[in-house]
């Protein structure tokens, strides 16, 4: 029996053990009474234990229950280059052990109170720092028992990764065949569908990950890991490098395994810019939309950042003129001289000023003022405030003046939408939107509900005289979607000019645009009054999205890209 408790609680017993060492009892979950270390000798049982541990000393170990750190003690000792992690669910011992147990290496990290997903999101992490460690576990079986509950799913998820060969079936020969395999992270973006269905149709092999906003970094990197095992991919496709945390974890873990990585962006790359170079590898290639940031994006320490804009399906935006009566009366009932689809903004706008402090909203009211009358960029526009209002800008945290940023666009492009939309009144003009434009216009009669993107946009696109385009200026000089869709549909679009559309397009003979505001109504004017020349640039647009800008064309060019680079 156990001589002399020294201290006593209603859970926790700590008592001298035969060699003058203490020992420690414990009510468990289940009420049952467990000794954690031997009432004899703890020393020499934690001497026995880890002599009797099959390790090589490579990876991180895992030891499950601290007790009061003998074992773990004896193994800092016996693998003095190994990263320990001990997870301790109760606080009461982790207090205990150290006042009364051995002094733990500080190079032990001793995780005590987390939950099993917090545990395990931490040994996730850890292992995923330098690349995907093995990893092995050492069980306190007497601390196992007492908390069964708490420790058998860390237990259980560890099994997936407690074994050296998962390295190795992680690397393997990439573009050795003429077909590909692509894991493509699937964030439930608009452009993961057309991605997959481009990489089907160039007859590569595609397997999706699900990632959606709320999961858990461990769920991510085990279904990917599970993704790798099974479809072997030659790359990793990411739209918007959405799936990748700002930590760069995934990212790491991927340079370890020397897996390629495309990421696509067709949106503000905001994940990349607050990271902090985290996700910086040369095994990740960066694919922009925008040229704008292209120099950005290469200062921050990218090798590889190419040029990508969007494009259109041809499979769902083409000719339905000629379609059956079914698609006659709909395009009937969506015939209009003029039709705008698009956002009124009035609610994001709304959201992205919630953000702020409230003493920032004049500023974001003035810029985007200014910004929506006068193209230039954000850093242009900065420097031109006044010297107080610069001066709070640059006080801001990096993601204050990231939030500033986006308000400041987002307010802008609501200003310059409604400008651009009040210089079509007078014509048949057909708004397809949200209801803040009823609050901005009160354009009622010609408000109408939004439209399904795949289902009702490529109908509405082939009966309307004249597709109106006014692009977010969160784009800089890129080509937004609409400018790919409408020519695609053979069908005739309007567009503000972009810095990227010349070399995209025959300005003037393959799509129409206007450099002005008050160009719009003489444009529109001319265009409705001379329907041949309409249809000839419509023809001639459609001949080049066929030719040129297909999503097919896009991933074949960033297949060619990633082929060359890594294989």
């Amino acid at each position: 029996m156990i001589a002399d408790e020294v201290m006593k609680d209603e859970k926790y017993v700590l008592a001298k053990a035969r060699s003058g060492s203490f020992t420690l009892r414990v009510t468990g979950e289940d009420g049952a009474v467990k000794t954690l270390h031997s009432i004899y000798d703890p020393e020499a049982e934690a001497k026995r234990l880890v002599r009797a541990f099959a390790f090589d000393g490579r990876g991180i170990l895992v030891v499950l229950g601290l007790g009061l750190g003998y074992h773990v003690d004896e193994l800092a000792r016996e693998f003095p280059h190994t990263e320990i992690i001990v997870i301790e669910p109760v606080m009461e011992i982790y207090e205990i052990a150290k006042e009364h147990g051995p002094a733990i290496s500080d190079r032990v990290k001793l995780l005590a109170g987390l939950s099993s997903e917090e545990a395990l999101r931490e040994i996730t992490r850890y292992q995923m720092k330098d690349g995907i460690s093995p990893v092995s576990v050492f069980v306190l079986k007497s601390s196992a028992s007492a908390y069964a509950n708490y420790y058998k799913p860390i237990l259980n998820s560890l099994k997936n990764t407690m074994t050296v060969r998962l390295w190795d079936r992680l690397k393997y020969p990439k573009f050795v065949q003429d077909t590909l395999n692509v894991v493509l992270i699937d964030s439930g973006y608009f452009l993961v569908k057309e991605a997959e269905k481009a990489l089907l149709s160039l007859n590569h092999k595609v397997r999706r990950v699900p990632v959606r906003k709320n999961d858990r970094g461990e769920n991510i990197v085990s279904r990917t890991i599970e993704a790798i095992l099974g479809a072997k991919p030659d790359f990793i496709l990411t739209i918007n490098h959405l799936g990748f945390d700002e930590d760069g974890a995934l990212t790491s873990f991927f340079r370890s395994i020397e897996m390629p990585v495309a990421s696509w962006y067709v949106d503000s790359p905001h994940i990349i810019l607050t990271s902090g170079g985290r996700n910086i590898s040369p095994f990740v290639s960066m694919f922009l939309w925008d040229k704008g940031y292209i120099g950005q994006i290469k200062d921050m320490g990218f090798e590889s950042v190419s040029y990508l804009p969007l494009a259109a399906d041809e499979t769902v935006f083409k000719p339905m003129k000629n379609k059956g009566q079914g698609f006659k009366t709909r395009m009937m009932d969506y015939s209009c001289d003029v039709g705008f689809v698009g956002n009124s903004l009035v609610d994001q706008t709304k959201k992205k000023l919630e953000k702020l402090p409230f003493e920032l909203y004049s500023l974001v009211e003035k810029a985007a003022a200014r910004l929506s009358a006068e193209r230039m960029s954000f850093d242009d526009l900065m420097s031109d405030m006044e010297e107080n209002e610069l001066m709070r800008y640059k006080a801001l945290s990096a993601k204050q003046r990231l939030d500033t940023e986006s308000a400041v666009l987002w307010k802008a492009t609501l200003l310059y939408r409604l400008s651009c939309i009040k210089n079509l009144e007078g014509f048949n003009l057909r708004i397809y939107g949200d209801k803040g434009w009823e609050e901005l216009s009160g354009a009622h009669s010609a408000l109408n509900p939004p439209l399904n993107y795949y289902k009702d946009l490529p109908v509405f696109y082939n009966a309307c005289k004249i597709n109106f385009n006014a692009t977010h200026l969160q784009m800089g000089g890129a080509v937004n979607q609409r400018v790919f869709d409408v020519p695609a549909c053979g069908a005739f679009v309007l567009t503000d000019h972009q810095k990227g559309i010349d070399e995209l397009f025959d300005v003037g003979r393959e799509i129409a645009v206007f450099n002005d505001r008050e160009e719009i109504p003489g444009l529109v004017k001319f265009y409705l009054d001379n329907p041949e020349k309409r249809g000839a640039v419509a023809k001639k647009g459609m001949e080049r999205v066929l030719r040129e800008h297909t999503y097919r064309h896009r991933l074949g060019s960033l297949i060619n890209f990633m082929e060359t680079k890594y294989k």
